[in-house]
């Protein structure tokens, strides 16, 4: 099996081909394992993804030698922009008096020294901390909730997958606990589509960690819709507000909250990117929204900021 410095090898040589860095859509060329390290978990962007894939292979190649660094600035058309992968390092083997043989294998050199920093830089800042794992983000997040004697929240994901082989997704929920509240009492969690299986862990007394696994194993890139359902146990068991506060990069955000007919209703208004603690208070904070037929109410927003909250709240 290949380490993860031979496949890192291999694609750093595959990117300096025809015009390196300034070949169209760019960030589409790269392997799997430079896409995780560059990315993270976003997608490649053609506006900014050819800067930092960049920033990001100069920066390891600066703490090289630096006769291979130049060889490899070479390769990835940083300094010559010609077309062509054998006329850059011929240009440079005239300046460093190397054959094209000596430059080819000096490139090869220079790759395999650029993914050994990238590797070590990477083992330095891998997080595996299990409330944000890697690999994937919320293209568009729905959560429709219905607040009746047990009220029961939907959420829909559309997740998008930005590493290979994702197999499970992990995040959690809160449901604010406080006095009077039957903190002994478990939550129903189903998985109404896309997904095999859910794990629920209660890891504290507002806080659940859901395990979400997959159908099958994904590739970077890939789209797939996963339904979960969350019925609690009374009306007194939730807070007054369907709301999110995004943990990782989530785009859009929709909500929507249908009150039975027996459940009394005052005020109901939007949360449009407030303070995560301001909803705790139970005041309005943005527009107010009116009761629709069937007595629901929904919102959109199209941009979401991580650490924010959105969503619906009532009184």
């Amino acid at each position: 099996m290949s380490s993860r410095v031979d496949l890192l090898t291999r694609e750093l040589d595959d990117l300096h081909r025809g015009r390196g860095i300034h070949a169209p859509a760019v960030g589409e060329r790269l392997g799997p394992t430079l896409r995780e390290l560059i990315y993270g978990d976003n997608e490649p962007d053609e506006a900014e993804s050819r800067s930092l894939i960049r920033a990001t292979l100069v920066s390891a190649a600066e703490v090289i030698p630096t006769d291979l660094a130049r060889v490899f600035r070479a390769g990835l058309g940083v300094d010559d922009t010609a077309p062509l992968l054998t006329e850059r390092l011929e240009r440079l083997g005239r300046l460093m008096d190397r054959g094209n043989r000596t430059m080819s294998r000096r490139l090869t050199e220079a790759d395999r020294a650029v993914a050994q920093v990238l590797e070590r830089r990477a083992l330095i800042n891998d997080d595996r901390n299990p409330f944000a794992t890697k690999g994937w983000y919320v293209d568009k997040l729905e959560s429709h909730a219905v607040i009746g004697k047990r009220p029961r929240f939907t959420s829909v994901r559309d997740i998008k997958f930005t590493h290979d082989n994702v197999r499970y997704l992990c995040e959690s929920f809160n449901v604010p606990h406080s006095a009077g509240t039957p903190a002994g009492q478990e939550l129903t969690v189903e998985a109404t589509e896309g997904a095999e299986l859910v794990e629920v862990n209660r890891f504290s007394l507002s806080c659940w960690q859901l395990t979400v696994h997959l159908p099958q194993t994904f590739k970077a890139m890939q789209t797939h819709r996963v339904g979960i359902a969350v019925t609690m146990p009374s009306r007194a068991f939730v807070r007054p507000y369907n709301a999110l506060v995004a943990v990782r990069r989530t785009r859009s955000f929709h909500a929507s909250v249908t009150f039975d007919p027996d459940t009394e209703v005052g005020a109901v208004w939007s949360y449009d990117g407030v303070p995560p603690l301001s909803i705790e208070e139970g005041v309005p904070t943005g527009r107010l929204l009116d009761l629709g037929t069937g007595r629901s109410v929904a919102a959109d927003w199209p941009i979401v900021r991580q650490g924010l909250a959105y969503g619906i709240g009532w009184s």
